[in-house]
């Protein structure tokens, strides 16, 4: 039976990825918000937060700073039309586009070199080295960039940048902090990922002011700073560099090979449902994960409870009304059974809460939010039952226990019911997505505040990042209900079982 378990466990995870890639392409077919600018022209920094500058599945020419660069460098030393554009974007990538061009400055014909040094003097001013008024010159600046990248191109390592950010964490220091201002962009690895290992606030207002001043945007801390607050800016600076760091750092070997893959819309989706860092609510700056951590367990509680209590009653009362066919306990239930599955379950919830209005006590309108939703579920799954219960009746086994003498209880428990179980357990799995999808009705109606709540929420927001996380945990927690009710059909029914057994006896072949 265990590795009846695993095996079923094990086969989750492909389905899982299959669920993922399905929900990736609908996800995909929203109407892409970055066209929603003035005129509809596209907003560049919209689109790139949602990956729409990404290709879907495959890249076959990832980007990285490398790349970038050698662009930025030809427009500019071009003189072509989309020399300013070039100069831009060198501007942008700052300190982390000195290692790819500084070392092929020499190699470029004297006028050019000369425009691309002084299209860096903006670098050199943010990195606190010269005036940009100074380096105006071409021979100035091409002068000044050669002596820089003599004195420090040794300080351009991954190794020393990250105990340059190790000793500022450690033991902070105004000089400590203007040597990383020197490296400018190129310290922006490490800066954001010791965001994320110290609690410390002297310390989180030394990288947060570094990173902005680096980048030219996000949160600084200050050291008296809330938890929440906290928790915010450094949400917001990992979506930020989840989304930006291939501007920013080179992909080399196997990571540009591994990057065809991960550069992609649906990869960087993959990835960051895998990592469980799933971005930051567009309406309120939290971090998606978070907001879900403290939303699910009011949605999972009703769910549960209605799955539950829909359970407990409909088992007996589609038994009983197999049990007793055509009787009148059997033409009752029928009827107000009928009349629950057609009514909405958004009717049944707003006809409870008219109903209890100003008699409602702590806890109330949770109750009141799981008999809403077990309302329905108890006519679908009475109606199955009892159709299960009939079949199992006529069976011979039945007939048998009953011409041995055996108690009536005793035969519809222990014979007939046992195995009038099995398709209401399949059933089960299966009705687990509707449970959520009236969870997310009843929710609105009581004012509970779940993720049925948040996600309503989220789509008069366009908050595309919390529904897209919610449409995988839904995904997640149906593929287990499935795998749950697989499992205990496994262990009523004595047939899977033996099978299973027999199975495992086997010599491995």
């Amino acid at each position: 039976m265990l590795r009846y378990a695993l095996r079923r466990v094990l086969w989750a995870i492909p389905t899982l990825l299959a669920t993922s890639l399905v929900l990736f392409l609908v996800t995909t077919l929203a109407p892409d918000p970055a066209t929603r600018g003035d005129g509809g022209a596209p907003v560049d920094e919209a689109r790139r937060a949602r990956f729409l500058d990404l290709p879907r599945l495959f890249n076959t020419d990832p980007q990285d700073v490398r790349s970038r660069v050698a662009a930025a460098v030809a427009h500019v030393a071009s003189g072509d039309a989309w020399h300013e554009e070039g100069a831009r974007e060198l501007d942008r990538l700052g300190g982390a586009a000195l290692p790819y061009v500084l070392p092929t400055l020499e190699a470029l014909p004297p006028d050019e070199r000369g425009r691309v040094a002084v299209a860096l003097a903006p670098v050199a001013q943010r990195m606190g080295l010269r005036d940009a008024q100074s380096l105006s010159r071409p021979d100035a600046a091409v002068l000044f960039w050669t002596h820089f990248w003599d004195d420090r191109a040794l300080d351009f390592t991954r190794t020393g940048v990250e105990r340059a950010v190790q000793r500022l964490v450690e033991h902070g220091s105004d000089l400590r902090e203007s040597d990383l201002v020197a490296l400018d962009t190129y310290a922006l690895p490490e800066l954001v990922a010791a965001m994320s290992t110290t609690t410390d606030g002297v310390a989180l207002e030394r990288l947060t002011r570094l990173a902005n001043h680096a980048a030219g945007r996000g949160p600084v801390l200050r050291p008296d700073a809330s938890p929440a607050r906290v928790r915010r800016a450094v949400a917001d600076w990992k979506e930020w560099w989840f989304v930006h760091a291939t501007d920013f750092v080179a992909l080399d070997g196997p990571e540009r090979a591994v990057a065809m893959v991960t550069e992609t819309r649906y990869g960087k989706w993959l990835r960051r449902a895998a990592s469980g860092e799933l971005g930051v609510s567009a309406i309120d700056g939290e971090p998606i994960a978070d907001k879900l951590r403290a939303r699910a367990p009011v949605t999972l509680t009703v769910c549960a409870l209605a799955m539950l209590a829909s359970w407990a009653l409909a088992v007996p009362i589609g038994a009983l009304g197999a049990w007793w066919h055509g009787r009148r306990f059997d033409l009752a239930s029928s009827a107000v059974l009928f009349v629950l599955y057609a009514t909405p379950t958004f009717t049944i919830a707003e006809a409870l809460r008219r109903t209890t209005a100003g008699h409602a006590v702590a806890g109330a309108r949770m109750a009141l939010a799981v008999a809403a939703l077990a309302a329905g579920s108890l006519a679908t799954l009475s109606r199955w039952q009892r159709a299960a219960m009939l079949d199992v009746v006529g069976q011979d086994f039945v007939r048998t226990a009953h011409a041995k003498g055996l108690p009536a209880w005793r035969v519809a428990l222990v014979h007939a019911l046992r195995n009038a179980l099995m398709p209401t357990v399949t059933l089960a799995g299966m009705h687990l997505p509707v449970l959520l999808g009236g969870a997310f009705v009843v929710e609105e109606v009581f004012g509970l505040h779940g993720v049925g709540f948040e996600t309503l929420r989220a789509i008069e927001g366009h908050d595309t990042a919390w529904l897209m996380a919610v449409i995988l945990a839904c995904a997640v927690a149906v593929t287990a209900g499935l795998v749950a009710s697989d499992l205990l059909y496994g262990v009523l029914d004595p047939r899977v079982r033996e099978e299973l057994v027999r199975r495992q006896g086997r010599p491995a072949a």
